[in-house]
């Protein structure tokens, strides 16, 4: 197994392989492993454009994924874990946020600016458009979708054809 990670990491596991890296632009060839797995990473990577590069990467390293990201339409944001703020202007999310913020504590606004700012939620058309032959899915809570996965398996008995749970 390899484990990508922006930062270094030190931790040491049998059969683990920790790299240093950018999930839009990773130094492996193409097909390099039998799966890609990603949980609620595309969302930090940037803007629209960053999103197209990591899903790119996705799809050219593995010919089976499975990436799962938080869905923009779910009423409570995961990461700051306050409801609606997601829905409002970037200069009223960080103001929120570093009020009432419940995951993080900021020195200042600067500092809550940067971290809303690093976070794009993603809705299920803008994850179809990104993973184009992938069955989209989503994961519910009270009949609220509250997550997306886009999950693509080729081979013997994993193939699935493309397609989206209502």
């Amino acid at each position: 197994m390899t484990v990508v990670n922006l930062g270094a990491d030190e931790r040491q596991e049998a059969n683990v392989r920790v790299v240093e890296g950018n999930a839009c632009a990773l130094p492996f060839d193409d097909n390099s492993f039998d799966v890609v797995h990603s949980n609620s990473v595309i969302e930090h990577v940037g803007h629209w454009r960053e999103m197209e590069m990591m899903a790119r990467e996705v799809r050219r390293l593995a010919p089976n994924y499975f990436v799962q990201t938080p869905n923009i339409w779910f009423p409570i944001e995961p990461h700051f874990k306050l409801p609606f703020v997601h829905w409002l202007p970037e200069q009223t999310r960080a103001a929120l946020v570093q009020a009432a913020g419940r995951s993080k504590k900021f020195a200042d606004a600067g500092e809550a600016t940067q971290y809303v700012q690093r976070i794009s939620l993603l809705s299920a058309a803008q994850v179809r458009c990104l993973f184009p032959d992938a069955r989209i899915w989503r994961e519910r809570v009270l009949g609220v979708t509250k997550s997306l996965v886009a999950e693509r398996f080729e081979g013997p008995g994993l193939s699935r054809a493309p397609n989206d749970n209502p």
